[in-house]
């Protein structure tokens, strides 16, 4: 699989709230993930679980298109904008815009997610 069609995955797996597809994309152990509040997380059980519990809310969909993509023989490095939309029954509608960094390494065969990356799209001022 090349590193494109792994981001394509790792991207799939999000918006369909898959899980288990997801977790193909991840290394074993650490990964780097930088939320868009600042929050890091160094763990794949860190990563995982927060997936889970986001997955379990049904409220929210996202946008994804690719914007620049790197390949090497061993790295892979993409910036996908990102639409995420939350319009829970109970609360007020919630959009936030915002660029993503993914980072993949080879791994054998295959490629995995070593770092992600959100920072916000903030309106003109």
């Amino acid at each position: 699989m090349t590193f494109r069609e792994s981001l394509e995955e790792h991207l799939r797996a999000i918006k369909m709230r898959d899980l288990p597809a997801l977790m193909a994309t991840l290394p074993e152990g650490e990964l780097t993930l930088i939320r868009p509040d600042g929050q890091r997380l160094r763990s794949v059980d860190e990563f995982v679980a927060l997936y889970r519990d986001w997955f379990a809310s049904p409220s929210w969909t996202i946008e994804t298109r690719l914007e620049e993509l790197t390949e090497c023989d061993a790295l892979g490095l993409a910036v996908v904008h990102v639409t995420y939309r939350d319009e829970p029954p109970d609360g007020d509608r919630w959009v936030q815009r915002a660029y993503y960094t993914f980072a993949f390494a080879r791994q054998g065969q295959r490629w995995v997610l070593i770092h992600d990356q959100a920072t916000p799209i903030q309106p003109m001022k």
